[in-house]
């Protein structure tokens, strides 16, 4: 294995439990503001995802379903965190490549959040657009915050 694909994978690992993490935080707190535990909402769909929970009334906060769906999110993040850093890997060679790989980036997350919405849709009442559209934007900034630090070559090449 070459080290530029050592470097990749170690920042896809990065990059994934940073954009995990940002979503879990956010999902936390719009739970705290709502005077709920911090993992209803990891409950909530977990519960339906494994469960066949439909009814956001019956919703138990359990290990099984919290951990089912960190488990499932979790894995999400660190494709989406191979695919990113492999376009972080692909931008740093050459400024015209940017721009290809933050379309793609784009791309891909607005297709990812609105399977999360798809997959969702029985706990609309837990899980808003607005929920899910700006934990996907937090993890999403913070993912390409790390990449744009990990490649400084990337940085200083854009021709703005």
């Amino acid at each position: 294995m070459t080290t530029e694909w050592r470097g990749t994978i170690k920042q896809a690992i990065v990059a994934g439990l940073l954009g995990f993490g940002a979503v879990a935080v956010v999902f936390a707190l719009v739970n705290l503001g709502a005077g709920r535990s911090p993992l209803y909402t990891a409950a909530a769909l977990g519960g339906a995802l494994f469960y066949g929970v439909a009814d956001p009334a019956v919703v138990s906060i359990t290990p099984g379903a919290v951990l089912a769906y960190s488990a499932l999110h979790l894995g999400v993040f660190m494709a989406f965190g191979v695919l990113a850093a492999a376009l972080a890997t692909l931008a740093d060679r050459g400024w015209q490549l940017w721009f290809v790989a933050l379309f793609f980036f784009i791309f891909i997350s607005f297709h990812l959040v609105a399977a999360v919405q798809g997959l969702a849709t029985p706990m609309r009442s837990v899980l808003s657009g607005t929920m899910v559209w700006g934990a996907g934007i937090a993890a999403s900034l913070l993912m390409a915050w790390y990449l744009l630090r990990a490649h400084p070559r990337m940085r200083a090449a854009q021709p703005w």
